[in-house]
């Protein structure tokens, strides 16, 4: 069962059989419930969650209501690492807004893993530099893209992290992670539905034409697939030979050799 939970998260099934072996004992399975905060913000991390299915949202609250979401984690990676490996108190809340199965081992297991591992820490460097990536273009495109192509955008971002063309989320927590109010979701999501984008359901919304709900999305959505195509590259994690530094070519100005 715990197997072929964590088969199905991206990040446990790119691993060689030797690191996930050195992992796989420290792992135990877990449900992942709408509404279940996975942690809170300031919390010292205790567990490191792997999902497999379903969608946590990184959090920021705010005092005067719930706040915003600043990134996704779904079955692409998991969730407490960055701030496990520090030893250091949660940034945002880990909230689950679409339910799911999830792989979890404790915060101290994670860090004697990967000190013994090097190339499981390289691994969860790079996640986590994709993680920033994800953070950095969310923040851009909340300050610059009318509000329609951010929905489109957190559609896709949404349906990406989850099985086949339906996103079940209702309208209220799509503007509930987008900061916006509800009234503005139903609006474009009408519009969306006229236009034969998508067809809007009781407790799901349904994509009916994907190229067109890409058409209409800011550039952030294939901005950031195309930079974590290049980050997660096979060709990108292979790490340089042991105690081999790359040659650095000197520059040269007006003939002269620059010392």
């Amino acid at each position: 069962m715990l197997g072929q939970i964590a088969d199905k998260n991206a990040f446990l099934s790119g691993l060689s059989a030797a690191e996930y072996g050195a992992l796989r004992g420290h792992l135990a399975p877990l449900e992942l419930r709408v509404g279940q905060c996975l942690h809170y913000l300031g919390d010292q991390i205790e567990e490191v969650v792997f999902p497999s299915s379903g969608l946590v949202a990184m959090t920021v609250p705010l005092r005067d209501n719930a706040g915003a979401a600043a990134g996704l984690i779904g079955r692409d990676g998991m969730v407490g690492a960055i701030a496990a490996i520090a030893a250091a108190p949660a940034a945002c809340d880990a909230v689950v807004h679409i339910s799911g199965q999830a792989s979890r081992l404790s915060a101290a297991a994670f860090r004697d893993v990967l000190d013994e591992n090097p190339s499981i820490r390289r691994r969860v460097a790079r996640y986590g530099y994709g993680l920033i990536a994800q953070l950095q273009q969310t923040a851009l495109c909340h300050a610059a893209h009318p509000v329609e192509s951010r929905i489109c955008r957190w559609l896709l971002a949404i349906q990406g992290r989850c099985a086949g063309d339906r996103v079940p989320l209702t309208q209220s927590t799509l503007a509930q992670m987008l900061g916006v109010r509800r009234t503005t979701v139903t609006l474009v999501a009408g519009r969306l539905e006229a236009a034969g984008v998508l067809k809007c359901h009781r407790g799901y919304m349904q994509i009916v034409n994907q190229q067109e709900l890409e058409r209409r999305c800011c550039e952030c959505h294939a901005h950031f697939n195309g930079y974590m195509s290049k980050l997660l590259a096979p060709s990108a994690e292979t790490p340089a030979a042991e105690g081999a530094r790359p040659a650095r070519p000197v520059p040269e100005r007006s003939g002269r050799r620059v010392i």
